[in-house]
């Protein structure tokens, strides 16, 4: 009876573990998809290491958010340079009055004097006399000035991309005198043709609706010469004229 009462007990512990596997066997498979049976999980969604991750299912091992995860740097968008625009003659044109009451000895003829000094020294003494236009002492200076169009490309290259004509006119009275740029235009030389020359002028390229990123750049070269001479100007108005031994 003993033997029998200890197999019978044995017998009742061995379908106590078997139950208890079994129970614990179907928690998993229900928890995270591992079939024992199989080797592989029962579900192929949570196995798919493209969802939540590289690890079946566990995030945080490996590109688990993939290409729409990844940091997307964006271009700020071009913002067009417009050059100051006069609507009624439908040309670029800059315009502006210098002046200092206080300056000394800034009499209409001093100052026509200083300006003229400065446009020799910058375009050369024999350049000038061909680019003048108009000439008034004391009064009106009228000139056509071609220059090298320097563009600008990065942020310190330089390059010459042919020539920057434009019209500037001053006009003198005491302490002070008006700059007027205008007729601003890109010359060229043409290809295969000896002495020939494509002429642009800058109003073509400020009503560009397409390509404008690439013309914006003579625009800007013509705002840099307008900003040089400007400044040019404004120095020999606080100086004092001293006169060269052959202006006489």
């Amino acid at each position: 009876m003993t033997e029998n009462k200890e197999v019978s007990i044995a017998g009742g512990v061995r379908w106590i573990i078997i139950v208890i596997v079994f129970l614990l066997t179907n928690t998993a498979v229900a928890q995270f998809g591992f079939d024992p049976a199989s080797g592989s999980g029962g579900d192929s969604a949570v196995a798919d290491p493209s969802v939540g991750g590289g690890m079946g299912g566990f995030g945080g091992f490996g590109g688990g958010e993939g290409v729409e995860g990844e940091a997307v740097v964006k271009k700020a968008p071009y913002k067009r340079f417009i050059p100051p625009y006069d609507t009624m003659r439908e040309i670029i044109f800059y315009e502006n009055i210098i002046e200092d009451e206080e300056c000394e000895n800034c009499n209409a003829d001093s100052l026509y004097w200083r300006a003229k000094k400065y446009l020799t020294t910058k375009l050369g003494k024999e350049t000038i006399k061909k680019m003048v236009i108009e000439d008034k002492v004391a009064e009106r200076l009228v000139l056509r000035i071609t220059v090298p169009m320097m563009t600008t490309n990065g942020t310190f290259t330089k390059k010459r991309e042919g020539d920057l004509e434009y019209r500037l006119t001053l006009r003198f009275k005491d302490s002070r005198y008006k700059y007027q740029f205008g007729n601003f235009v890109h010359v060229e030389p043409m290809d295969g043709i000896s002495g020939n020359t494509n002429r642009t002028y800058h109003e073509h390229y400020m009503r560009l609706k397409k390509g404008f990123q690439q013309t914006d750049k003579y625009l800007l070269a013509a705002e840099a010469e307008v900003n040089l001479v400007v400044d040019g100007l404004k120095k020999s108005l606080r100086e004092p004229y001293q006169p060269d031994e052959d202006d006489w």
